[in-house]
């Protein structure tokens, strides 16, 4: 049981019952230099004029920042399962009743999340967090011009969720997470092209970023314990911020997560590959869970995704005619490590065409009927790639297990219900959602074979062979 300690502003002491031994501290600091979490949150109200957050939005990032933090500084490998973690999380926050209130419920939303036991333990604080001065650095953005946030990735689903609110001449202020610079060079370089499309639409574009570094033991000296690559509650994270910018602009403003729903309900490709393997970002039972805590803390955002009942191929169809989405849709960034490509001496970032995202990527572009997206050229989607890349965690591994789940696919397509107990593996859904996504699995299924029928006849790859599945489908 990893046991972490947030501190908020000033060092707090630790109780002495929580012991030394899994003891891990992260320090969010005035000054970043003094922090071993760096982030620049403070500019999502600075933005717009404002020294602070109400206190439960407040509390609400500081969560969100403790969450990610012990997430991504945590590895898995500590885990006995390698997987599953056992982390109770000690926050500072200046709700206490409130969030006393939702403890079990965000308790059970983080489990569902990221797939670890999450224990909350909060306690009360009257430290507010870098309220010290207003901007100086950006120009002011005024929040009466817009009427809702939409996340904003870099990634194709977020860029044609943009145009859609575009579109509907929605005054929307887009939210970034400034993962690395070359993704918020991307981001805005996206989003200066919706503003030439769009000119007469209020619009503006805000990144934020949060990098937690090793934690400190009691004493203040780094444990060096590694860092894990699956952090599943960014997404929390990213939300939380977004709800931030909403509390500024509107107290009833929603916010958009524009995401497919394939991805969405995220049925599990192959048995290994259940759970936490694959985000829950936008599952149903996450973003219902999410909305009734923001409910129960007396906050009146929504958090809605437009796309649930969507395949990324019908979201890409509805825009591929649009001069904004022919020009630019080749410039989003899907790929789950699209700055690996430096290792083959292509400038990231690059989409590398062969991860999960990006095999759904090509799928929803070819579905539109063309896919200009520079991949990385180095890998083709054969027979030979798989051969070539053939271990437990290599780079064919989600093309094998993409493989594996069309030939199951092939075989039940038919079979109501096995396919419905499918899209019920990772939680409870309504009548009218269970009806939709099921049409939204068959589709996206049936994209992503028309692609691999696709790369096979431009490859010579024989991938349907692999499987035994080569003219099982037209």
């Amino acid at each position: 049981m990893f046991k972490v300690w947030i501190n908020k502003q000033i060092s707090q002491p630790v109780p002495v019952e929580l012991g030394d031994h899994d003891l891990l501290i992260f320090n969010l600091f005035d000054k970043n230099n003094k922090s071993n979490v760096k982030t620049d949150v403070e500019q999502l109200w600075r933005r717009f004029g404002l020294q602070s957050l109400s206190c439960d939005v407040e509390d609400l990032l500081i969560i969100g920042m403790s969450l990610f933090s012990a997430d991504k500084r945590i590895p898995r490998s500590y885990a006995l399962d390698n997987w599953t973690r056992d982390i109770t999380l000690h926050i500072p926050v200046l709700e206490l009743e409130k969030w006393n209130s939702v403890k079990t419920d965000m308790e059970n939303m983080f489990r569902f999340l990221s797939g670890d036991n999450w224990i909350l333990e909060f306690r009360k604080t009257d430290l507010r967090f870098r309220v010290n001065r207003k901007n100086s650095r950006y120009k002011l953005s005024q929040r009466e011009n817009f009427e809702t946030v939409s996340l904003f990735s870099g990634g194709l689903d977020s860029f044609c969720g943009a145009i859609t609110l575009l579109e509907n001449q929605k005054k929307c202020c887009f939210l970034g997470f400034r993962e690395y610079n070359m993704l918020s060079g991307r981001q805005r370089e996206l989003f200066g092209a919706l503003s030439t499309a769009y000119p007469s639409v209020p619009k503006d574009l805000v990144l934020f970023n949060v990098n937690p570094f090793a934690p400190v033991n009691r004493a203040g000296e780094k444990l060096n314990i590694g860092a894990e690559s699956s952090t599943r509650s960014r997404s929390f994270l990213f939300l939380s911020g977004a709800i931030a910018v909403a509390s500024i602009i509107n107290p009833s403003a929603s916010v958009n997560i524009p995401e497919n729903g394939f991805i969405g309900i995220n049925v599990p490709l192959t048995e290994s590959r259940n759970g936490s393997c694959s985000t829950r970002t936008t599952h149903p039972n996450f973003l219902k869970t999410f909305n009734k805590i923001l409910r129960k803390l007396g906050l009146e955002h929504q958090i809605i995704n437009f796309y649930w009942n969507k395949s990324k191929g019908q979201i890409v169809s509805e825009h591929k005619d649009k001069p904004v989405f022919e020009q630019n849709a080749y410039k989003t960034l899907s790929c789950s490590h699209p700055s690996l490509s430096r290792y083959d001496k292509i400038t990231p970032p690059c989409n590398c065409g062969y991860c999960y995202p990006c095999l759904i990527r090509r799928a929803s572009l070819r579905t539109a009927g063309n896919d200009t997206t520079p991949y990385n050229d180095i890998y083709k989607l054969s027979m030979d790639f798989i051969l070539r890349y053939n271990d437990l965690l290599g780079r064919a591994s989600d093309l094998k297990a993409v493989l594996l789940s069309l030939k199951r696919y092939i075989t039940h397509k038919d079979d109501k219900e096995f396919i419905r107990l499918l899209l019920l593996r990772n939680g409870a859904l309504t009548f009218e959602e269970l009806t939709a996504y099921e049409m939204v699995y068959h589709e996206s299924m049936n994209e992503l074979l028309q692609m691999i029928k696709y790369e096979d006849a431009m490859n010579q790859g024989g991938l349907l062979n692999y499987i035994a599945i080569e003219g099982a489908m037209t």
